[in-house]
């Protein structure tokens, strides 16, 4: 993946785990999401754009603090990138990892790390 391909995917992918409006934010996220992805946590598994897009949207909703932000920047190897970033909450700030596999340029399995 070039250096250009793997900015746009962090611009994106933060710009879309920021946004309120679930019109937009669903937009973002089938730029970059495969339509058929898997988000991976620890407690759940979610299915598709329009359930990552409303988990989102709960985030955003239930803490008017929560902002995600990248802390370094996103690096690659063969079909697999991470991310590594920052939440803010209402009840501080949070480490995350996000690894993406990536299957023709979009990301197929998105697995989220907390710490």
């Amino acid at each position: 993946m070039d250096a250009k391909t793997l900015q746009t995917l962090q611009d994106v992918h933060v710009a879309a785990w920021n946004e309120k409006d679930a019109v937009k934010r669903t937009g973002l996220l089938q730029t970059i999401y495969a339509e058929d992805m898997q988000l991976y946590d620890t407690h759940f598994i979610l299915q598709g754009i329009n359930a990552v897009s409303d988990f989102i949207g709960k985030l955003i909703n239930e803490d008017p603090h929560y902002f995600f932000s990248a802390a370094q920047p996103i690096e690659a190897t063969q079909n697999g990138v991470r991310l590594y970033g920052t939440i803010g909450t209402a009840q501080g700030t949070l480490s995350s990892m996000d690894f993406m596999v990536m299957e023709a340029n979009k990301v197929r399995h998105l697995y989220v790390f907390m710490g």
